[in-house]
């Protein structure tokens, strides 16, 4: 009798394990038609899309697989409940978010306000069913404005005024039921995301001192690990610390090293052909060389790039160094990114940064965006 009992248990231990192999979502709703399932997630740096699904009893069922629990989004594709439409351009309501781990999650809710939908299953979510209907009610209240006003205002310039003025609100409000939510449960995967996805936005010191409230086991999830290693580069590159050599070839090909540059005062200026404020900071940025190179100044820009084609990009950088104008020291951080990348290594989180060095390599100064800071220190280190 009791090497049957040995042998159940070790079979049930086995079902157990084949069990949590991978994810198992079931998703059963009110009003569904043959609208197509929309499945996506970050898997690490890999994002993931998945639309297939069978019917069992009733339910849609999505199975897959992920390293570990990520935070995930889903929605229905050709509902047009989710859909609004201004100037020909398509909005679409808010997808449902949710952990998915590899568990068994189920999905209830109605397919026109998916967003709204329950989620049971898993640690993950069962933390985040403390501000789910507060959430729920929020993105409701938030895509019925957002549709009201899109019928109301067909001419796109003012429907965005409108809009940007709804979500604004809904921001405000967002943000206050994350800080209540994190204050709760410091330890889940959910606070650890929420941080990863403002801390762009954050000072430094005000960032590690949120990432200090996270719990240890949220601070291992891959958000953790990624905002972990922004604070380290940005820590290794404050002021006050030896700038990292770049180790890149300029825009003709020769090779670019801090060192050679000692005795003067670099500035670095970190962009994007794609970045908007980055391009429109440059004129400012080429009066500013213009009057101190003469007393010892100079830029280093480094550009980074989104598109996979690495001729692509060195095409469209070096088009947009001229059509700009800023000839001074350019390198392409996708060039040569699997033996140095720059932009991690020097913990750039936004667009444009900047970074002044003094004439020893030094870092005197960090800012974000805005020059006026820029601006006072040149003046202050030039006295001009």
């Amino acid at each position: 009798m009791k090497k049957i009992l040995l042998l159940f248990s070790c079979l049930l231990a086995v079902a157990a394990s084949f069990a949590q192999q991978g994810y198992t979502l079931k998703i059963k709703l009110s009003n569904y038609k043959k609208y197509k399932p929309w499945l996506v997630y970050m898997d690490g740096e890999k994002r993931e899309a998945d639309s297939a699904f069978t019917v069992e009893k009733g339910y849609l069922v999505m199975r897959g697989k992920v390293s570990e629990p990520v935070i995930a989004y889903f929605s229905l594709k050709g509902n047009p409940a989710l859909e609004a439409v201004v100037d020909g351009q398509v909005l679409t309501a808010p997808y449902l978010s949710f952990v998915l781990s590899n568990e068994e999650i189920i999905i209830r809710g109605d397919a026109n306000a998916i967003y709204a939908a329950s989620v049971r299953g898993g640690k993950g979510n069962q933390e985040w069913a403390a501000i789910r209907p507060q959430q729920a009610r929020m993105d409701h209240a938030t895509w019925r404005a957002i549709r009201d006003s899109a019928a109301a205002y067909q001419s796109g310039s003012g429907f965005r005024k409108v809009a940007n003025k709804i979500y604004g609100a809904k921001a405000k409000e967002q943000r206050a039921l994350e800080n209540e939510f994190t204050a709760r449960y410091p330890n889940a995967i959910l606070s650890m995301y929420y941080l990863y996805r403002t801390h762009v936005f954050m000072e430094f010191d005000t960032l590690k001192q949120a990432f200090g409230k996270i719990g240890p086991d949220a601070r291992q999830s891959w958000y953790g690990r990624f905002v972990a290693a922004k604070i380290a580069s940005q820590e290794a590159t404050s002021v006050g610390k030896a700038a990292i050599d770049l180790r890149k070839k300029d825009a003709h090909g020769n090779e670019v090293s801090l060192a050679t540059l000692k005795g003067r005062y670099v500035l670095l200026d970190f962009w994007g052909t794609w970045c908007h404020p980055c391009r429109a900071s440059h004129p400012h940025l080429k009066e500013l060389y213009e009057k101190y190179k003469p007393e010892g100044l100079e830029i280093v820009g480094i550009a980074s790039e989104n598109g996979a084609d690495l001729e692509k990009n060195r095409k469209g950088w070096l088009a947009a160094i001229e059509q700009d104008g800023i000839h001074w020291v350019n390198v392409l951080n996708n060039e040569g990114i699997e033996a140095f990348d720059a932009v991690n290594a020097y913990g750039i989180v936004a667009f444009p940064t900047k970074i002044l060095l003094d004439k020893e390599g030094r870092i005197i100064g960090r800012w974000i965006g805005s020059s006026e800071e820029l601006d006072a220190k040149l003046k202050e280190v030039f006295g001009k």
